[in-house]
């Protein structure tokens, strides 16, 4: 009969503490659910405040720009979707379009890196030099027009989750630009002669947004 009382009285007085304890426990992981993989939301909305674009060369050189970006993370969360729009800072209304096909290959977390296939859309006003033969003798004009350009890229991207809906990343691109409908005289950065417009491009860019 003491056996009895004193397992029912250490049981009394054990009860609470382990109730507590669990409620401790269930608050921890309710703080660090956030951050582990199916409970980060699956969509990102960030600001590229600064981003260089090397596509170029012969012209003008590397381009600044700013833009924003759209990422939709897909259910399985090793595929997500995104597409950022930019605009250039040193040439009046010259937009740039990548959308991208992002792979993860371990899911969602606190740092993560993804790569996968992008597409270049550059359209905007631009203008180059051209050569113009004279009676007078030849001289360089400069002509303005709207530019297009296309390209493909492969990107590969950092992802940095620090709690539930702050999104930082480090993204970078290369690959190569296909079509220019702006004709280029001299490029000596082509493989496939000196008067193709196919050239290398690059791209570099932090973002940072909310994730939801």
């Amino acid at each position: 009969m003491k056996n009895i009382l004193r397992i029912l009285v250490l049981t009394v007085l054990v009860s609470p503490v382990m109730a507590q304890s669990y409620r401790i426990d269930q608050t921890e992981s309710n703080k660090r659910a956030p951050l582990q993989s199916g409970a980060l939301g699956k969509n990102i909305i960030s600001l590229m405040p600064m981003q260089i674009m090397v596509m170029n060369l012969e012209d003008d050189g590397p381009d600044f720009t700013v833009g924003l970006s759209y990422e939709r993370i897909f259910n399985n969360e090793l595929i997500s979707f995104r597409l950022p729009l930019s605009i250039s800072l040193t040439k009046p209304n010259y937009y740039y379009l990548m959308p991208t096909l992002k792979l993860y290959p371990k899911k969602q977390g606190i740092v993560k890196f993804a790569v996968g296939p992008q597409f270049l859309f550059a359209y905007g006003n631009d203008e180059y030099s051209r050569y113009v033969n004279s009676p007078s003798g030849g001289y360089w004009q400069t002509v303005e027009d709207l530019r297009k350009q296309f390209g493909f890229l492969i990107n590969n991207n950092v992802n940095f989750t620090f709690s539930r809906n702050v999104y930082l990343a480090l993204d970078y691109s290369l690959g190569i630009k296909y079509y220019d409908n702006f004709p280029n005289e001299y490029n000596s950065f082509s493989p496939f002669g000196s008067e193709s417009n196919i050239a290398p491009v690059f791209q570099l860019n932090f973002n940072m947004g909310v994730r939801f």
